[in-house]
């Protein structure tokens, strides 16, 4: 099983004001699992996910912002480090299955969004092995499941969504270069190359999106080097 998520909140320091959206996924056999904030959650087949262009924009996002996809944490097991900030807030039921990843944060204060870790945890109604017997949702669940996303997040899907992607992708390929620059930090200049072409691969590993690799491939490995590594990203 394969295990990610993205998490945004918006907050107002002042007023105490916020939104929060979550979109949580399981990956299992040639199916996904996935739950969604103030929308609920369905099974699909992975080809379906993959032919909509809105839920297939935060499931690559959700790949490239936590270590490893393959690790989910049970909230009676874990200490008070990962569960002090499960807030009944953002989840109305008791979850006890969670992933610690990387989320989104706004101040709504100053317009400031940046990516951040260890505050807050992408729990999810269900318990994994549970899955193993499950099969895809009926036609009916699944209709009804489409329509309530598009009720709830049809902003997003229409006019918003190049600018969200676009915004979403340069904060995650901001983040990751800064995660790749202070690996670099850790060795010999003459190697940087090496060390960041290195963690490209692992990155790429977590199934990040081709344009997303290229674009963090030009930005952190030099022309150089390109050419000894003789790699063509449009190939």
């Amino acid at each position: 099983m394969e295990f990610s998520g993205v998490f945004d909140i918006g907050i107002h320091p002042k007023n105490r004001g916020s939104y929060i959206k979550y979109f949580l996924f399981i990956k299992f056999c040639d199916l996904i699992y996935i739950d969604i904030k103030g929308v609920g959650s369905i099974i699909l087949t992975f080809e379906e996910l993959t032919k909509h262009k809105y839920l297939k924009m935060y499931y690559d996002l959700s790949l490239v912002l936590l270590e490893n996809k393959h690790k989910i944490i049970e909230k009676k097991t874990s200490n008070y480090y990962y569960t002090r900030d499960y807030n009944k807030t953002i989840y109305k039921e008791d979850r006890e299955w969670f992933i610690d990843s990387a989320y989104f944060v706004e101040d709504f204060s100053t317009k400031i969004k940046k990516i951040e870790t260890g505050k807050y945890y992408l729990f999810y109604d269900i318990n994994p092995n549970d899955l193993r017997s499950m099969k895809v949702s009926n036609a009916f669940d699944v209709a009804r499941f489409h329509e309530v996303l598009n009720i709830r997040y049809r902003y997003e899907q229409g006019k918003m969504f190049k600018g969200l992607f676009i915004d979403y992708t340069n904060l995650m390929i901001k983040y990751n270069v800064e995660l790749i620059g202070k690996e670099v930090e850790k060795i010999s200049v003459s190697q940087e190359d090496d060390k960041n072409y290195v963690n490209l691969l692992e990155l790429n590993k977590k199934g990040m999106n081709t344009d997303i690799f290229n674009i963090l491939y030009n930005i952190v490995i030099s022309e150089k080097s390109k050419t000894k590594l003789n790699y063509n990203p449009y190939v």
